[in-house]
């Protein structure tokens, strides 16, 4: 039997978290660049892979504290009035200004290029120069003398510039998918956890150590590339006492720590956009980051109700059509929440080896008897309670290291399969409206849902 604590009321209305709506490069040698349109020599990343703010290559060429790519754009805007249109899109600059250097040798500017004409305050003043975008004026400061001058863009309007870049981007990842199998079948890795002293051979036993055991996920093993530098970026922002989600700056790791572990910090910040180059993800599509895959229009979900198709007399609805969004369902063991219960399923299987589809399965549950688990579960977990061997535990962390441990997922039937465990623990449990029944087959063949 279980203890007192399981027995206790719970004399308030629980209700589960609800959410709100809603260049990394693999080689750090420099490469020599020449100028588009002169001799002048910069320095700048080699293999560039991916064009976000992680490219920390210095420019040995010029001083100061911008990089090989910042003098170089700045020197072809002060010097040569020249723009190139979202270069943070190209994937490999060293190729892609070497390919034009070559056409510009041979053809003008006005060959290839676009002329766009710009308000400029003081163009000597490097200090007061920035890349324009793709759009065809700069502001204007309002001080100073003003002065209207014409400038060459380049951009993938003109094909032969789309094409390339396209052709950079696939180059690019074909070279990432093969470093990706490469990290897989390495037999050269070696680390140790970022949170314990427990060493591995495989970045994926780390990996997902560090999600059971520590609650620390980054995500599917599976979907990571340059392993070796994420872990290095993860393990210098540590010792450097700086929380992985909210970046604040500690005093000892101690402190930090126990931050991490209160404010739920265990995970990476998703707006920094450092952590980027290291999903496969952002390599798919051309120009095209994961926020960006995941506000495309095209893969968001219509929202309750019917998809009306018109018809001539209007006259009825037909069923097929019935989309129903119960809103986020959130998991068994922690906070996270998805839109559907396979992906929680997924998240629960992967994250707390728990595995909810084949309990089911081999315990024949059916819809009410799901109903009864669910319920019974969520208490013992609201009651920081193991639900395999009654163990009363001091968190809901040490909770969750203890049943993937001990492997505790199936609970004892005598307790959950009560009439009490019909109604909802949590008053907004979603996941109650997503439960389905399996169809089995007897003997002589003919299917029936499981009871």
């Amino acid at each position: 039997m279980f203890p007192d604590s399981m027995n206790q009321p719970i004399l308030e209305a629980l209700r589960l978290p609800e959410s709100e709506p809603e260049k990394f490069t693999h080689k750090d040698e420099e490469e020599e660049v020449e100028c588009l349109l002169c001799d002048t020599k910069f320095y700048i990343s080699n293999g560039e892979l991916l064009p976000v703010a992680a490219n920390f290559a210095t420019n040995s060429a010029t001083s100061g504290g911008d990089t090989g790519k910042d003098q170089l754009l700045k020197h072809l805007l002060v010097q040569h009035n020249f723009v190139i249109g979202d270069v943070h899109l190209v994937a490999n600059l060293p190729e892609y200004i070497s390919y034009w250097k070559k056409k510009f040798l041979k053809h003008p500017l006005t060959a290839y290029c676009v002329s766009i004409k710009a308000s400029v305050k003081d163009m000597n003043t490097t200090s007061s120069m920035k890349q324009f975008p793709s759009s065809t004026a700069a502001p204007s400061s309002g001080k100073g003398d003003v002065e209207i001058r014409e400038f060459s863009m380049l951009s993938d309007v003109i094909p032969e510039d789309k094409e390339l870049r396209q052709k950079l981007q696939n180059d690019r990842l074909e070279k990432v998918l093969r470093i990706h199998e490469a990290e897989n079948n390495t037999e050269d890795f070696h680390r140790t956890c970022l949170f314990c002293r427990q060493d591995f051979e495989e970045h994926k036993g780390l990996f997902d150590h560090m999600a059971f055991d520590h609650n620390f996920s980054v995500g599917q093993p599976a979907n990571l590339v340059f392993v070796k530098k994420f872990l290095d970026l993860l393990q210098s922002k540590l010792e450097g006492l700086i929380c992985l989600y909210c970046e604040k700056v500690f005093k000892s790791r101690d402190v930090l720590k126990e931050h991490m572990r209160k404010k739920g910090h265990k995970k990476l910040n998703p707006q920094n956009k450092e952590y980027d180059a290291f999903y496969l993800v952002n390599y798919l599509e051309f120009g095209r980051t994961w926020e960006d895959i995941s506000r495309d229009p095209a893969d968001e979900e219509i929202i309750s109700g019917f998809d009306v198709v018109a018809e001539k007399d209007d006259s009825h609805h037909e069923w097929g059509s019935w989309r129903d969004n119960v809103g986020k369902v959130v998991c068994l063991f922690c906070q996270a929440a998805y839109d559907h219960s396979s992906d929680l399923f997924d998240h629960m299987l992967q994250i707390h080896g728990f595995n909810f589809v084949k309990l089911k399965q081999d315990l024949r549950l059916g819809f009410y008897q799901q109903i009864k688990m669910i319920n019974y579960i969520r208490r013992c977990v609201h009651l920081n309670t193991c639900f395999g061997c009654s163990m009363k535990l001091d968190s809901p962390e040490k909770l969750s290291e203890h049943i993937s441990w001990s492997n505790h997922f199936t609970p004892d039937e005598l307790e959950w399969n009560q009439s009490q465990y019909l109604f909802p623990t949590y008053e907004n449990d979603n996941l109650l409206h997503c439960l389905e029944e399996d169809e089995v087959v007897d003997d002589g063949g003919s299917s029936a849902r499981a009871t």
